[in-house]
Parts: C-alpha cells; structure tokens; sequence
C-alpha cells in the first residue's frame, strides 16, 4: 500500500478467537515499516500492565495514548481486541474523531464458532472454553460507528482484503 497515506484509525472488535489479531498482523504488513502500528488490546491489557479487563481501568487509558500518538505522526492505527462496548465504547468514540479517517469492524461469531478458530491457534492452551465462555459478549454494535460486520462465512484473507480495499478507496 501506499507509503504516504495519512492518519487512518482502523477498529477490529469481536469476541476471543475470532481471527482479529491475525487479520491485523497482515493488514500491517501490507504497508512500510513504520508505517501501520497495531495496538493489540491483549498486549497492552495482559502483557504490558498484567490487568483485568473492567471498567475504568488503565489500559484504556493507555491504549487511547498510544494510538493518539500514532494518528499524530500520520500512521494508519490498527486497534484491535475484544474491545467490550461497554469499557471501551468512549475511548473509541473519542479515537473515532480524531483522524479523518475510521474505519471499524467487528466479528460477529457464535460462541461455537470461536471456540473452535480458538483450538486452532498457538495460543489455545492459554485459557479454557469456560474463560472464553466468561468474556463472550455476543454481537455489540457501538452505536457511534458504521461497523462492517464480519461473520463466519468470511475468510481471514476476504478480511484482510475488504480492510486494504477500504483504506485504499478511503485515502483518495
């Protein structure tokens, strides 16, 4: 993609193992280095801060500083997580006017279905069925954003394709 494109915010959402992170790495690698950050919620969150994800808490905070800070020096900003609408609906909102570009995405995904993406991936000995059963959340559309929604007839590639095509149509 284009190196000289501006700020652009995009928000990928949905429940645990639904593909995000994976759509977000190849997103990034479309572009220069140093051109597309990814802001990963779980590492902000899990790694980063080692906090619980609820109300209030400081990796919101922290997430919207660095994205800000990323849309400051004109890069196209990949947010992505769970991002529950309720603990962090404000902050996107608030991220949303800043660029002049936002585009958002959210997975809509049975919870058999993400269960299974989920058995699938490195990470699946991380946490049980019964965690991701106490973090899904269903289909939760923000109510300030036109999201596309993603659901399980979407490859990661047709993903990742749409968000490129979108940012490309988006930038001129």
């Amino acid at each position: 993609m284009d190196s000289g494109t501006s700020a652009q915010l995009v928000v990928l959402r949905g429940n645990s193992g639904s593909g995000k992170s994976t759509v977000a790495r190849q997103v990034q690698h479309r572009f220069l280095k140093g051109r597309c950050a990814v802001v990963a919620q779980d590492i902000v969150r899990r790694t980063i801060l080692r906090e619980h994800d609820e109300s209030g808490a400081f990796s919101v905070a922290l997430i919207e500083t660095i994205v800000a800070s990323c849309l400051d020096r004109g890069m196209v900003v990949v947010v992505e997580g769970i991002l529950d609408a309720d603990h962090y609906g404000a902050m996107l909102e608030r991220l949303r006017r800043r660029p002049e570009r936002a585009l958002f995405y959210a997975w809509d995904l049975s919870f058999e279905e993400t269960v299974r993406r989920h058995q699938m991936r490195p990470e699946a000995a991380e946490f049980t069925v019964d965690n991701m059963r106490s973090w899904y959340h269903g289909w939760q559309p923000l109510p300030f954003a036109d999201e596309t929604r993603i659901d399980a007839t979407w490859s990661l590639d047709a993903a990742v394709e749409r968000i490129c095509s979108d940012l490309s149509k988006q930038a001129q």
